[in-house]
């Protein structure tokens, strides 16, 4: 049984793979028949996500309080009536921090009854045992899955050719959150339009009043265009599928499924040369992330693939494509079954 708490994110289908034992129960956010479940089935596994969806989600610390014990006790209950619980962890803290109390304690109490634990990368693994106290031997490191078949068939994703363009066409996608590093961008983009002026920037998805304001000075230049509100999936291959380079000046995060989906169409990722970021790229591209959370190292690695010849790109390129086959659904969902058939057999 899966709870998923993200709608119109291909990540849940594409981790568990076309067939499983598996009975999606979206919007199952208060676990109120958890107990229930369990007793109807056999060995019966529940699967949790995005904790901070759980925890700590109100201004008012009292009915977090409230919440969070009612959570933990319908869990524990589902326990006691012979479920297992499968926990993946998705982010280091809180996405909207509201309650960081309620959100921590409401994280310990998961790290004790969590049957196993999946993360996505080995700085995941360290970061549950050294700083939660989860048991080694309960951790299951399972990458994250690439969006190859998710948008459109995998053939015509990994047969498309570099877009040709006399610009280098850098992209930015996603919820403009604070972690995604939307405040590097107004001095890194005046900064480079004064000594490049051959490239485009396409900034995609939700953006929040606030960073709007910071960018303003910026989006009057003809370089820079916006793409503000929801992304329809099928609107996801033609603008991944004409970038050409994946801009993710991340600051504080854990796993990121922007840079998995970017590097599914084939662009390079220019980020942080940080574990979390190595984790999730090629090896071979590792030289494209810099050092430091500021401009100008940001600058500096964007007029390198500003100036990048087309033929060394394509290499690039095709490692990103490469790399988005070796974490492909299928391999992917195989180890997740494998994870949750270790708990016991599983009925749907």
């Amino acid at each position: 049984m899966n709870i998923p708490y993200a709608h119109g994110n291909p990540y849940h289908r594409l981790l568990y793979g076309p067939a499983g034992p598996y009975a999606p129960l979206p919007g199952a956010k208060d676990l109120g028949q958890l107990a229930q479940y369990a007793a109807g089935q056999v060995s019966p596994v529940v699967h949790l996500h995005w904790d901070d969806r759980m925890f700590g989600r109100d201004d008012d610390p009292d009915a977090n309080r409230i919440n969070a014990q009612t959570l933990v006790d319908r869990l524990q209950a589902f326990k006691n009536a012979g479920g297992k619980i499968l926990w993946t962890i998705h982010n280091k803290r809180a996405h909207f921090e509201r309650d960081a109390e309620s959100f921590a304690w409401g994280r310990g109490q998961l790290c004790a009854l969590a049957d196993l634990v999946h993360v996505h990368a080995p700085h995941a693994a360290r970061h549950m045992i050294e700083d939660w106290g989860v048991a080694p031997e309960k951790i299951r490191l399972i990458p994250h899955p690439s969006y190859l078949d998710a948008y459109e068939p995998a053939a015509v994703t990994l047969g498309r050719p570099l877009p040709s363009s006399p610009n280098r066409r850098f992209l930015f996608f996603g919820t403009m959150r604070g972690n995604k590093g939307v405040a590097l961008l107004p001095d890194t983009i005046a900064r480079l339009a004064r000594h490049r002026t051959n490239f485009d920037l396409l900034i995609a998805g939700k953006t929040m009043p606030r960073a709007m304001r910071r960018m303003q000075p910026v989006l009057d230049l003809p370089q820079v265009s916006v793409r503000d509100g929801f992304i329809p999936d099928a609107d996801v291959p033609d603008i991944f599928g004409t970038a050409q380079v994946f801009l993710a000046p991340f600051g504080d995060f854990f796993t990121s499924g922007s840079v998995m989906l970017a590097q599914t169409f084939g662009l390079p990722v220019i980020g942080p040369d940080r574990a979390e970021m190595r984790a999730i790229t090629p090896p071979e591209n590792h030289d494209l992330l810099y050092e430091g959370h500021r401009p100008k190292p940001l600058v500096q690695m964007m007029k390198r693939l500003i100036d990048m010849p087309d033929e060394e790109l394509q290499q690039r390129r095709l490692l990103c494509l490469d790399f988005a086959q070796s974490t492909r659904s299928e391999l992917i969902a195989a180890s997740l079954t494998t994870a949750i058939r270790s708990l016991g057999p599983v009925t749907a």
